[in-house]
């Protein structure tokens, strides 16, 4: 009977030790936990404020839609159509020489470093020189759709018409 209470009394030991070893712990834990960091508040989108970095306002704009893509134009390449997008379009060249025109306008040259803007909805079309590759990078802005229009001919191409 001696044993049996001696066992009694230490199971009852390690269970209050236990309790109390656990609720030290998370007690503990809780107590370590480190601080959420503090995020600054963003503002909407599009509404410039004061910001770190920045003399003046500014704002981020929202990018949905927007796509960006590279084209490499061996020598004498183009589209073989005019076409349009529904969204506007930036074009950046990278190296070589390229050339773009709007229907209406004349042939724009580009090289290393220039950029053209073609509008949203308007016909164009986009290549290298004659005798260059190019190397583009361009932007849609936004969503939309590209239509195909009358195929370019080689008199637009070379600007004899």
């Amino acid at each position: 009977m001696l044993r049996t209470v001696r066992i009694g009394h230490e199971v009852a030991a390690i269970v209050c030790l236990g309790f109390v070893f656990g609720v030290s712990v998370d007690w503990i834990g809780h107590a370590q936990q480190p601080a959420a960091p503090a995020v600054a508040a963003q503002p909407p989108t599009g509404i410039p404020i004061e910001a770190a970095g920045f003399v003046g306002k500014t704002a981020t704009l929202e990018t949905t839609g927007y796509s960006v893509g590279r084209r490499i134009f061996a020598p004498g390449s183009h589209n073989a159509t005019w076409h349009m997008h529904t969204a506007g379009q930036l074009i950046f060249a990278e190296s070589g020489h390229g050339r773009f025109q709007i229907k209406g306008q004349p042939i724009h040259e580009l090289a290393a470093g220039d950029s053209g803007y073609i509008p949203p909805g308007v016909m164009h079309w986009h290549g290298s020189v004659p005798n260059e590759s190019f190397t583009m990078t361009f932007i849609t802005m936004g969503a939309g759709t590209t239509s195909q229009g009358e195929a370019l001919t080689e008199d637009v191409y070379l600007g004899r018409k």
